[in-house]
């Protein structure tokens, strides 16, 4: 029997990152609804990306916040050449890595739930490990400020490069009428775009939420949800069907 037999889940990641969630929740009988509530544009200015690959072989560590900036940045990091060998990669999340991956690139992963946080706790972040180095930090436009600020405090030399900036799309007129059993959101800015996009309307308030972190499930809480709001235990696509299969029985 199909676990989530027909339930219709909100589905907000950007429209090119929805697929995978999608056929999980297809594949355990529920119905996936699409509504990118973030599109992911090209920035205008590349000159800090062209600066960045022009002094690679100076950096120790690369760092990618996302599988977005991974794909807004190794086209042009490997347009002359490969990285150079002595260069570490990290990644966030898993689907980061697998990005990696697909472009022959070996990362190393936090343990979830794959976040910033999870990162300064990896060995290779610590004071004795990074102390003197040189790090390159690949990220949207508008990012956090918590990886930097606590790898300065650890004695490294931080470089940002901005590869992608996020803008609100417009609401379809179809997701009025809609009926939405669960709804997804995996970051602050998403559920923030999605209440503005729909302005607001009440039933946001009162479907069951599944988010990937304890920061958007404070988030949501300041929005004044009234439905249970579950927290998926990694932030990662299996996380997240996890976490509805916990709220199936709160949407029926």
């Amino acid at each position: 029997m199909s676990k989530l037999n027909k339930i219709k889940v909100l589905v907000t990641r950007p429209a090119h990152q929805s697929e995978p969630l999608c056929k999980l929740i297809e594949a355990e009988g529920g119905q996936p609804v699409r509504l990118p509530v973030i599109e992911i544009v090209e920035i205008d200015d590349k000159s800090a990306l062209l600066d960045c690959r022009a002094h690679l072989d100076e950096l120790d560590i690369a760092l990618f916040i996302s599988a977005n900036a991974v794909e807004k940045s190794l086209p042009t990091l490997l347009a002359q050449n490969k990285l150079p060998p002595q260069l570490q990669l990290i990644a966030v999340g898993k689907r980061t890595a697998e990005t990696l991956k697909a472009w022959e690139l070996t990362a190393l992963t936090p343990a979830p739930p794959f976040n910033s946080e999870a990162v300064l706790k990896m060995p290779q972040m610590q004071t004795a490990a990074i102390q003197g180095k040189n790090i390159v930090i690949f990220r949207g436009e508008g990012g956090r400020e918590l990886l930097a600020q606590t790898l300065r405090q650890r004695g490294a030399t931080i470089n940002y490069i901005n590869v992608y900036r996020r803008i609100q799309p417009p609401a379809p007129a179809w997701i009025t009428d809609t009926q939405i059993d669960i709804i997804t959101a995996t970051s602050v800015e998403g559920l923030q775009n999605l209440f503005a996009m729909l302005d607001g309307q009440p039933w946001l308030r009162h479907t069951p939420l599944v988010v990937m972190s304890e920061r958007i499930r404070a988030k949501a809480q300041k929005l004044s949800i009234q439905a249970p709001i579950l927290v998926a235990p990694s932030a990662s696509d299996e996380g997240l069907l996890n976490a509805i299969l916990q709220a199936r029985t709160k949407a029926i």
